[in-house]
């Protein structure tokens, strides 16, 4: 007989309240699977030493896991690597040579292989790739992160692999720089945008420096600069750099901070000549640069009709061309000759930024942009920049070079720059410019003070034209250094041979 409230009998009617499976006695509501396994849930105890629901030992009042002894250590035995008697790790090896061992990041990379049902055709690459170039463990640790992206339920293409890999903030990460470097050369993969995401952040904390009354002018004037970058590079003409745009709102954030505090003018329609002039007094080295920015500023608020009259319309820059600095005597350049030629303590980046500068007047982005393709071993040759000829090396210049050469080796880099440091060489940048400019901090005179040393002395002994098209330089550019004075040795010397 059908039971009206299931559509079965009496005895399929009864089923278990958990499992669903039938219960064939009457008063029961589990079926006896059910009811074993509640029973044995019963008996479980927490374990006092672990924590974990077990059924707890007579002897030791502890759960079977904690109450059975440990697994006896594997005697210790001779490693093959370093013939010490340790205990082994893997493949006959103590735990400190396993932890060298070359071949671990291709175990890890086989192991991966294994784990993956569809494993990407550029995996074994990758593996060779973050091998050769850095140590075992970061290289077992690159594997291991690209496993675990692999593994996720996101796409697997070489893109957004490396989207997914950066890490946010400032820095991406050297994994996410390792898998950047490895699909841009092979070409699964576009670089990113990690430069232009610093600039924006560094843009970024410009114009939240500026007080809020002033703030949206600036931010206009820098966006309207952004559109400026952008349509130069679609046109392929020379468009503004990023530590341009970036010095320009460093100008207006200082203009801004000067305003409020020392003029008490909090919109720009206040501003006067008279705020300008004593703006650009605070820094008179400066004055030029940023009254060039200031004009810049002025006009495109005249232009959105944000002021009626350009404050900056009469200010002139102030100074004379020409150049300013301070130079070398010819006893410290001897003295730093005999330092980078003779001191093998000096570091070899030191001594080869310094002797191309002093000698042949490199500067430092000539110096960190030189390629180990530049140096032509059989003539002894270096292209530098934008120079249009060779520049010829004297034996002392080749001899640091050859030394910064051999510390280069010492990195065991495929990088092509000459100047190779711990973070670069790993991939294909150049040395950062931070870097080279505290290159040369141990010898006491900056890169820019000994090149403008060796420009001044060519500029003024040979003829300033012969000069820029040796240096690749305009030929105002090379002017400035001409001085105003004459040499009394060069005029008795001239003297000497008219007569």
């Amino acid at each position: 007989m059908l039971q009206q409230e299931t559509g079965r009998c009496v005895l399929r009617s009864r089923v278990c309240e958990q499992c669903d499976h039938p219960v064939r006695a009457a008063g029961s509501r589990l079926c006896r699977d059910c009811r074993n396994k509640a029973r044995r849930l019963a008996a479980q105890q927490p374990c006092p030493r672990c924590g974990q629901l077990g059924y707890l030992r007579e002897s030791t009042s502890w759960c079977g896991s904690c109450s059975r002894p440990p697994p006896a250590k594997k005697p210790p035995q001779v490693c093959r690597e370093c013939g010490q008697l340790r205990r082994h790790a893997g493949l006959g090896l103590c735990s400190a040579c396993w932890q060298k061992h070359p071949g671990r990041p291709f175990i890890r990379g086989d192991h991966l292989r294994e784990q993956l049902a569809e494993p990407p055709w550029w995996l074994d690459d990758f593996v060779a790739h973050v091998a050769r170039r850095h140590c075992v463990s970061r290289a077992c640790g690159f594997v291991t992160d690209l496993g675990r992206l692999l593994r996720d339920e996101h796409s697997n293409s070489p893109q957004a692999l490396l989207e997914r890999s950066r890490r946010p903030g400032r820095s991406m990460g050297s994994f996410a720089r390792a898998l950047e470097d490895f699909f841009t050369r092979h070409g699964p993969a576009l670089p990113t945008d990690q430069s232009e995401r610093l600039a924006a952040g560094r843009r970024r904390r410009r114009l939240d420096a500026v007080p809020d009354p002033l703030r949206q002018a600036v931010t206009a004037f820098d966006a309207s600069r952004m559109r400026a970058q952008e349509r130069a590079r679609r046109a392929g003409t020379r468009p503004r750099s990023n530590h341009t745009l970036e010095t320009a709102l460093a100008i207006l954030r200082d203009l801004a901070l000067f305003l409020i505090p020392e003029r008490a003018k909090d919109s720009w329609e206040l501003v006067d000549v008279h705020d300008i002039g004593a703006f650009l007094n605070t820094l008179p080295r400066a004055r030029k640069r940023r009254l060039t920015v200031l004009r810049q500023f002025f006009r495109f608020a005249r232009a959105q009709h944000l002021v009626l009259v350009d404050p900056t319309r009469g200010l002139t820059g102030g100074e004379a061309r020409g150049f300013r600095g301070v130079t070398l005597t010819l006893d410290q350049q001897r003295d730093l000759f005999r330092r980078w030629t003779t001191d093998d303590t000096v570091h070899p980046h030191e001594a080869l930024v310094g002797m191309l500068a002093l000698l042949h007047g490199a500067s430092s982005t000539e110096t960190r942009l030189l390629q180990i393709d530049d140096v032509d071993e059989t003539t002894q040759w270096l292209r530098l920049g934008k120079r249009p000829h060779p520049v010829p090396m004297d034996p002392a210049s080749w001899t640091v070079l050859h030394r910064c050469l051999a510390h280069r080796e010492s990195w065991r880099t495929d990088n092509p720059h000459v100047m190779v440091t711990k973070e670069t060489k790993a991939g294909q940048r150049p040395a950062s410019t931070a870097y080279l400019s505290h290159v040369l901090d141990d010898c006491g005179f900056p890169p820019r003070m000994i090149r403008s040393t060796r420009l001044l002395d060519l500029v003024n002994s040979m003829d300033p034209k012969l000069v820029a098209a040796a240096f690749g330089m305009d030929p105002q550019a090379t002017l400035i250094y001409l001085s105003d004075r004459i040499d009394e040795n060069c005029l008795s010397q001239w003297e000497m041979d008219r007569t």
